[in-house]
């Protein structure tokens, strides 16, 4: 299809063809460096970003093209921030709480992860498009990341963390001074008011440490059953007391680079950015569905009661949020306003999903399991839908 064809098919305007063809016909080729360290083409991120670096391809005419570095290759998690805005990478993947120091606005909007639900439906697309319009149209963290010289992409947000455990943990007694895998304070937090004592494991030991005993569970999602480390040998107690959300995972340009582009391909990429973003949200549902099938089973997983342990979690992420504004930084002007305003557009986006169909899932094995069943049949495509028609449009040119 060619360029002109997308852009009608997009939604964009522009004023005659032989224009469309005018700024494509100017276009330099170029390929560009993509570098993302936590997977590869196959893992939910790596498979939404190649299918959006085929759209550019095919709506540039071939002009744009990509090579990819995959799982550290190029660029690390802490090298991707200076590595993208010195054009070592053109493209890349950045944890801005692995940063507070160079991203202090992106590390403090990633305690925002502890306002969710622990309903997966809800904390993906509600939580994710919270995210999304977030980092998009924020002025203090979109000038923080410009003053690195990057553009932000897009950005997501991952379903709740849980514990997975190599011991049974249905209560405060049980909890009491057992030791969890969780970086970060949004999550050590959590983890010691339920009595038990945070620590700091590399990411490529946790196996062999849940095997060992070195430590007692892993701050992380469930997908971790079937995905990445694949723990339901070492740690088959299933403990879903709802902890923060991995909150705002940012892909990022180079500015040089993104302004070099024509008006015309930037829209368009910025709807593909969105579109990436969907396909992430989707991916995450469906790891989370494969990993529910084999917590159903319960034959490798148990799952435990939470019961007595959710209300204790529940009220720190409460008093956690509540914390936030004494910590924002100077360029946050009004930071209680921020955190009101954003727990309101998750309400709004929460809404949004309930009117589709899609009620918020109780916290207890039974619900917990059932809503784990119907995560294969959830459809976002409408949610999506909402999401370009009110908010896309006004982050175009």
């Amino acid at each position: 299809m060619s360029a002109a064809a997308l852009l009608a098919a997009s939604g964009m305007t522009f004023a005659t063809a032989a224009q469309a063809q005018e700024w494509l016909d100017n276009l330099e080729p170029m390929t560009l460096k993509l570098a993302d360290f936590s997977g590869n083409q196959d893992a939910n991120f790596g498979k939404a970003m190649v299918a959006w670096e085929e759209s550019i391809t095919e709506f540039t005419d071939g002009k744009i093209t990509f090579e990819n570095y995959w799982s550290s290759s190029l660029l690390g998690a802490l090298d991707t921030l200076s590595g993208v805005g010195d054009g070592v990478a053109d493209i890349g993947l950045i944890i801005p709480s692995y940063m507070p120091q160079e991203l202090p606005v992106g590390s403090w909007l990633f305690g925002m992860g502890a306002a969710l639900s622990g309903s997966t439906v809800h904390d993906v697309a509600a939580g994710g498009a919270t995210a999304l319009e977030t980092v998009l149209t924020f002025e203090p963290l979109t000038e923080e990341y410009a003053r690195h010289n990057v553009k932000v992409l897009q950005a997501t947000a991952t379903p709740a963390y849980n514990l997975l455990c190599n011991t049974p943990i249905s209560s405060p007694e049980e909890a009491e001074g057992k030791r969890a895998r969780a970086i970060g304070a949004v999550w050590s937090e959590t983890v010691e008011a339920l009595g038990m004592t945070p620590v700091s494991i590399a990411w490529g030991e946790a196996y062999e440490g849940l095997q060992r005993g070195v430590f007692d569970c892993m701050v992380i999602n469930p997908n971790q059953y079937v995905d990445g480390l694949v723990l339901k040998d070492v740690a088959p107690e299933y403990v879903p007391v709802t902890m923060a959300q991995l909150q705002a995972s940012t892909w990022v340009m180079n500015l040089d680079v993104w302004n070099s582009f024509p008006a015309e391909l930037q829209d368009f990429i910025t709807q593909a950015n969105v579109k990436a973003a969907y396909d992430i949200w989707e991916g995450y549902l469906d790891i989370e569905a494969k990993a529910g099938e084999l917590i159903a089973e319960g034959e490798e997983i148990h799952t435990n009661d939470i019961s007595s342990l959710e209300p204790i979690a529940r009220e720190q992420r409460a008093a956690y949020i509540a914390a936030l504004p004494e910590s924002a930084p100077d360029s946050v002007e009004n930071p209680q306003g921020f955190i009101d305003d954003y727990q309101a557009r998750i309400g709004y986006w929460t809404d949004a999903l309930v009117e589709d169909g899609y009620e918020v899932t109780e916290r207890t094995p039974e619900a917990i399991l059932d809503a784990f069943a119907g995560l294969s049949e959830v459809d976002l495509s409408g949610f999506y839908e909402k999401f370009n028609s009110e908010v896309t449009p006004g982050l175009m040119n």
